[in-house]
C-alpha cells in the first residue's frame, strides 16, 4: 500500500484521462507480479476506439493547441501515435484516494498495454505524450511521486514570470501558481512549487502560511489563497495563489 502521509479529504477526487495508442482493451493482459497491479481503480472507465468510426474524436484529441505542444515535444512519437488505427481511453474520477494505489495500478495497466505493443500514451491532463521507454523509466517499478507527473510551467508576464502547475487534479488537489516572479528568483520559487507538488501528492491541504525546505538548502515561508474555480482556462482545476513572503536564513 502506498500511503498518503498527509491525506485529508477535501471534497473532490482525483481525475485521470489517458489515451493509449495502438491497442484495444481486449488485448489487456495484466500480471499482479509483473505489472504491480492488484485491481482496476473504482471510478475509472475503459473503452476502445478505432478508425474510421472514431476518427473525428481521436483527431480532435490530438489536434489544435494540444497537438502543437505534442509535436514540439516529440514529433516522431506524435506522428507514430496519430497513425495508429485504434486506441484505449482510460478516464474517470477516482473513488478511493487515501492511498496512491490507484495511480500505481494505472501505471501498471498502461505498462501492460505497452507489453502488448502500444505505441505511446497521452496524459491529457498534463498534455504529455510518453513512449514505452519513457513511461517505464519515469513511472514504473518505483514509488508514486507527484513530482514525476505534474508539469511546472513558466509563462511570461508584464512584471515577471508566472510559475504554475498543470496536473494536480490527478492527485485530487489544487494546482499552484506564483505570479510576477523576477528572473533572479525563478529557480528558488520553482523549487518552492516543486515542494508543494510533492506534499500535495502526499495529500496535504495548504491553509494560510506554510514553511517549505527546498532541495537547494533554502527555507521559504509562503501564504496560500485557495481559489475554488474549476472552470478557469489557466488550470482547468481549482488552484492556490501562492506568495513567497519570507526566506528564512
Amino acid at each position: 500500500m502506498m500511503k498518503r502521509e498527509y491525506y485529508e479529504d477535501i471534497g473532490y477526487k482525483p481525475v485521470l484521462f489517458y489515451v493509449i495508442f495502438g491497442v484495444s482493451a481486449d488485448q489487456l493482459q495484466v500480471s499482479r507480479e509483473k505489472h504491480k497491479v492488484d485491481g482496476f481503480p473504482e471510478g475509472l472507465d475503459i473503452a476502445s476506439l478505432s478508425r474510421p468510426e472514431h476518427s473525428d474524436y481521436i483527431d480532435g484529441i490530438m489536434g489544435g493547441e494540444i497537438g502543437n505542444i505534442l509535436k514540439n515535444e516529440d514529433s516522431a512519437l506524435y506522428e507514430k501515435c496519430l497513425k495508429t488505427q485504434k486506441c484505449v481511453i482510460i478516464k474517470g474520477s477516482i473513488a478511493k484516494d487515501d492511498t496512491l494505489d490507484y495511480m500505481r495500478n494505472v501505471i501498471g495497466i498502461i505498462k501492460a498495454f505497452f507489453d502488448q505493443g502500444a505505441a505511446g500514451v497521452l496524459d491529457l491532463l498534463t498534455f504529455s505524450l510518453y513512449s514505452p521507454e519513457k513511461w517505464t523509466e519515469r513511472f514504473f517499478d518505483q514509488d508514486v511521486n507527484a513530482q514525476n507527473h505534474v508539469m511546472i510551467l513558466f509563462s511570461k508576464e508584464e512584471n515577471g514570470v508566472w510559475i504554475h502547475t498543470r496536473g494536480m487534479a490527478e492527485f485530487g488537489r489544487p494546482d499552484y501558481g506564483i505570479s510576477n516572479v523576477p528572473d533572479d528568483k525563478l529557480e528558488d520559487y520553482k523549487q518552492v512549487i516543486d515542494q508543494m507538488v510533492f506534499y500535495g501528492g502526499q495529500g496535504i491541504v495548504f491553509k494560510g502560511r506554510a514553511k517549505l525546505h527546498t532541495f537547494n538548502g533554502k527555507t521559504f515561508v509562503v501564504t496560500t489563497e485557495f481559489v475554488d474555480d474549476f472552470d478557469n482556462d489557466d488550470y482547468n482545476n481549482a488552484y492556490y495563489k501562492v506568495e513567497v513572503v519570507e526566506e528564512v536564513k
